[in-house]
């Protein structure tokens, strides 16, 4: 039986500080490239410089486009600039344009100076586009026959393609234009007459994204219509590249990370390295700034109980009920938001769908702060009773009352806000991911204290 590949990177771990050349050279060679690099990142800074004295430019040429970039850095100015171009020019062109983005920009030209006038143009191109384009995601290894064409004369085409084509699952046939009319299997190919028209034997591919679109909208197309290959276009509707699927993943990933982050309140972009690589500082700089910021505006919260402080002075079971109402509204915002976001960012609804949408949040809060505030008025007497005896002037009535009411408020507003801010964060062309959960935590914290303590002074007649 073929050792699993959890038992290839252990055995490479334990060669990797003092195991000879070959053997660690014969293990790469049965290692899938992607656990290659992820062992390889394990390791200690000592025992990778020491495996890199081991081992030669060719052995780290299938996993350099699976290590973050700094690191690829480090295996790459360990070689001669001779072996580094060759492991550049090994690379997919998609894959080679990736690395250059993520390297510090005094580095990116070094790099490109050392490729080969058609790299480098090729390179120079998908550089061109924004890095979190469909242009900047695409790979222009991809396969194309004419229409025109005989079924031998497009696989005799093809032969000459097979060397710098990424994937031939989707064959894709052009005009004499270079638009896309449709798409062809190779299996179909294969299996038609020789003599039969390219043109007979395709199917339509009405589906391409613009090469200027973001890449999460080209990922997301390529969920909806179950596609392996993504063809994408310029403004003359010319083929221009390919995304496949395994970068539509990374896309997918990248973006929920995004997403995810934000939502948490961490600003920035990620470093390319893991967790633990990075350093402190950088974590420092992408928390610092929504921490400050969401602690003074939490001060107006402050603000609010001050001014209110003499509204408890013998009233202190509300004081009970206040941090429940409080985190509802926070959680229910959250809630909402986290709930708008992911609609929107799956395509769910569009731009005139918007108002539908906060009505139906706002019927959902409605719903929510109804069911919360009438459990919550019927366990008030329990709870009382259940204190330990203090003078107070409010009734179990009024409390009961004060904390409904005070929740069917807070959380349908709430529900509103956390509806209403990400969907005017898209309308406003920014991120619906910036209006972070702690942020809207932070807001409605503060319209919960004045929501609390309007009802009760409105109950209790003052």
């Amino acid at each position: 039986m073929p050792e699993s590949t959890e038992g290839l990177k252990t055995r490479f771990l334990s060669l990797a500080p003092n195991g000879d050349a070959d053997s660690l050279r014969s293990l790469l060679e049965v290692m899938p490239d992607q656990d290659a690099a992820e062992a390889f990142e394990d390791l200690e800074k000592n025992a990778q410089s020491a495996l890199l004295k081991r081992l030669t430019s060719d052995d780290f040429e299938d996993m350099l486009p699976h290590l973050p970039a700094p690191l690829a850095e480090v295996v790459l100015q360990h070689f001669p600039q001779s072996e580094q171009r060759e492991a550049l020019e090994e690379m997919w062109d998609d894959e080679l344009a990736d690395f250059l983005q993520d390297v510090p920009e005094e580095n990116r030209d070094r790099y490109i100076n050392l490729l080969d006038e058609e790299t480098k143009e090729t390179t120079e191109e998908l550089l061109s586009y924004p890095e979190t384009s469909a242009g900047g995601r695409m790979t222009t290894a991809f396969a194309a026959i004419n229409a025109t064409m005989t079924v031998r004369e497009a696989i005799a085409s093809l032969n000459e393609q097979r060397e710098d084509t990424e994937i031939l699952a989707r064959i894709y046939v052009l005009d004499t234009d270079q638009r896309v009319v449709g798409k062809v299997r190779l299996r179909d190919l294969t299996f038609s007459p020789r003599s039969t028209h390219v043109a007979d034997v395709m199917q339509p591919e009405p589906v391409a994204v613009n090469a200027q679109d973001d890449q999460e909208e080209a990922a997301n197309m390529m969920l909806k219509y179950d596609m392996m290959v993504l063809p994408v276009v310029d403004d003359e509707k010319k083929l221009l590249g390919v995304i496949t699927h395994d970068d539509a993943m990374e896309i997918l990933q990248e973006e929920s990370t995004e997403d995810l982050e934000m939502q948490s309140g961490i600003a920035g972009t990620p470093d390319e390295l893991g967790y633990l690589e990075t350093p402190v500082l950088s974590h420092l700089r992408r928390r610092f700034v929504w921490v400050l910021g969401l602690a003074v505006l939490a001060i107006s919260s402050g603000y609010v109980l001050v001014s209110f402080e003499h509204f408890l002075d013998g009233r202190f079971l509300l004081a009970l009920y206040l941090p429940m109402v409080v985190a509802a509204g926070g959680n229910t915002g959250a809630q909402a938001a986290t709930s708008i976001i992911r609609a929107m960012s799956l395509g769910e609804f569009e731009p005139s769908d918007y108002i539908a949408a906060v009505w139906k949040e706002l019927r959902v809060g409605l719903c929510i702060g109804i069911t919360a505030g009438l459990w919550i008025a019927l366990l008030t007497p329990v709870v009382i009773v259940l204190l330990p005896g203090t003078a107070d002037s409010i009734s179990a009535y009024q409390l009961a009352s004060i904390a409904a009411l005070a929740l069917v408020a807070q959380i349908t507003t709430s529900t509103i806000l956390g509806a209403a801010l990400p969907i005017l964060a898209n309308t406003l062309n920014q991120d619906p991911a910036v209006v972070a959960s702690p942020a809207i935590t932070t807001v409605v914290d503060v319209t919960g204290l004045f929501i609390y303590f309007g009802i009760a002074k409105v109950i209790l007649g003052m």
